[in-house]
């Protein structure tokens, strides 16, 4: 079974990474891609997990955040991975970074996926019949109890994301805890009330566990301009922007605002 395979991995990436944190060398810079770099932390959870994945014996060809795209011949999976959301976080000893994995048959359905904090090894998964938490179903989803937003936006963002942020009526507080995949599942877990992207940088490896995920416990997220996010299987790519909350009426107000922004 998919979900269990990707469970147990999980549970030995993140052990791994908690005994990595805090030695010396891991903040190396590699290389580069995009707007990010490479560090040493980052290329040894890729392999890692890869090596794992590989050992599964499964025909499965790979998309993932530091190397890309790895093809393999007569593959009948494809696996997003992002080896760890939250690097800065990781290196500077903050607790809240994971390692995400999410496998798609090759017509492109999602089969099964995992999100896993490094520093706790609380689990978050998904197969084809509904979602889990630490290997247990996920009956229902409660209503947050603060109304917390979890905005995610940079200096040039500034007007988009005030637009976005007065659709919200009464009182809310805001967070932004720098790991896109646990900061969705906040939201698709009850303890947020809105995450929300608009800075044009999130990739597919970063959310795609997530989004089905929340998809499971019927959150569906939304780009900004009210289409349902399908993420890219054929390689690295950027998320434009990204909305989730499960206040419908709250969903329409912001795609108006959005809607209503001058182009």
């Amino acid at each position: 079974m998919m979900r269990t395979v990707l469970e147990r991995i999980s549970v030995e990436a993140t052990k791994y990474l908690r005994e990595m944190s805090g030695r010396e060398g891991i903040d190396r810079v590699l290389g580069t891609h995009g707007d990010d770099t490479t560090k040493v932390i980052d290329k040894l959870a890729e392999d890692f997990i890869l090596e794992k994945l590989n050992e599964t014996g499964l025909p499965i060809t790979y998309v993932t955040e530091e190397t890309g795209t790895i093809r393999k011949e007569g593959s009948e999976y494809v696996a997003v991975i992002d080896p760890l959301d939250g690097s800065t976080n990781f290196l500077n000893g903050i607790t809240w970074a994971a390692v995400s994995i999410s496998v798609y048959s090759s017509n492109g359905a999602p089969v099964a996926g995992i999100v896993g904090e490094i520093f706790s090894g609380k689990t978050y998964s998904y197969d084809e019949t509904g979602a889990y938490i630490n290997g247990e179903r996920v009956e229902r989803v409660s209503t947050p109890k603060q109304r917390i937003v979890l905005p995610y936006f940079d200096r040039s963002r500034l007007r988009e994301i005030t637009q976005v942020l007065s659709a919200i009526e009464g009182n809310y507080k805001t967070r932004n805890l720098g790991a896109a995949s646990l900061d969705m599942l906040l939201v698709c877990t009850g303890r947020a009330y809105l995450f929300v992207d608009v800075r044009n940088k999130l990739r597919n490896v970063d959310i795609a566990s997530s989004l089905n995920f929340c998809e499971k416990v019927n959150i569906s997220p939304f780009s900004l301009e009210g289409k349902r996010i399908r993420i890219d299987l054929e390689k690295v790519s950027v998320v434009k922007n990204v909305l989730v909350t499960p206040d419908s009426s709250l969903s329409q107000r912001i795609l108006s605002a959005w809607k209503a922004l001058p182009s």
